[in-house]
């Protein structure tokens, strides 16, 4: 994985493509690479996955460019204009000579690239082919994420908690500043999920297989039958987790996390946890 952060970090723009045959994790993989760098990393997924997980998670629905191609040689151009109207552009074309329909072409116009992943394809053939027919890419440089995550393919989720952990990365948010990565699940995001608070530390450490974390992830989440909030303090810092578990007077850490106590709601929660996050700096 750090060969493949590397890789992202040192690349000018990014495509990481997903096909069409692509599953919840893959395309939850994608998402992640693109949160590396979102200034520069272009995501190529089925429409049906994106807008999936826009209805259910809120990801926003990616802009696409597309481009109608004038082959000059074949039929020259001497004036275009448009007109608009509410629910229609007309497009005139201006030039002495009759105008050939086959001097018109039309794509979607995908970013060039010099770094290109390619997630949840089946073999590195049947990616470079996918790339080949990519329209005006450049790439220098091709990585299959799949090969990555193989280590961890022996490790499967259940549907169930894919899906909880892709709720788990649409409601987080990074603070820079604490090196910390919150996420907020309401009682809702287990119920429909069929998940539990206790599935919710081995999800975290899938997440942190899956992309590059801050060095502190903090996971609150509502309890089913209760009104309080609980939660995890996630670190791969064992003495920031030790420091912690001792001014809340929890268990020593389990793993990487120790469970936090509970709270009236997600505002006292925060707050508290704030507290002790600046207080172990």
């Amino acid at each position: 994985m750090n060969e493949l952060h590397a890789a992202i970090t040192q690349a000018t723009s990014v495509l990481v493509v997903v096909p069409q045959k692509a599953s919840d994790k893959d395309y939850l993989a994608a998402l992640q690479i693109q949160k590396l760098a979102p200034e520069k990393v272009y995501l190529i997924a089925p429409e049906e996955k994106e807008t999936v997980w826009h209805d259910t998670f809120g990801i926003p629905l990616p802009k696409k460019e597309y481009v109608i191609l004038v082959d000059t040689r074949r039929s020259p151009v001497e004036e275009l204009r448009y007109e608009k109207t509410d629910d229609s552009l007309t497009i005139f074309l201006s030039h002495r000579k009759t105008f050939s329909r086959d001097a018109l072409s039309f794509q979607e116009r995908i970013p060039t690239a010099d770094l290109i992943i390619t997630v949840g394809f089946s073999s590195e053939e049947e990616s470079e082919q996918f790339i080949e027919n990519l329209p005006q890419h450049t790439s220098t440089q091709h990585l299959m994420l799949d090969e990555y995550m193989k280590p961890l393919a022996q490790e499967k989720i259940s549907t169930e908690h894919a899906q909880l952990l892709g709720r788990i990365m649409a409601r987080s948010r990074e603070e820079a500043d604490l090196e910390t990565l919150w996420s907020f699940l309401t009682r809702e995001d287990l119920v429909k999920t069929n998940a539990k608070g206790e599935d919710i530390p081995e999800l975290v450490q899938k997440f942190a297989d899956l992309a590059n974390l801050p060095r502190i992830v903090i996971i609150f989440w509502q309890l089913i039958d209760e009104d309080q909030t609980t939660g995890i303090l996630w670190s791969k810092d064992s003495a920031l987790l030790v420091a912690a578990s001792s001014r809340l007077g929890s268990v020593l850490p389990q793993k990487q996390y120790i469970l936090l106590p509970e709270f009236e709601n997600f505002v006292d929660g925060e707050g508290a946890i704030r507290k002790l996050l600046h207080s172990t700096r």
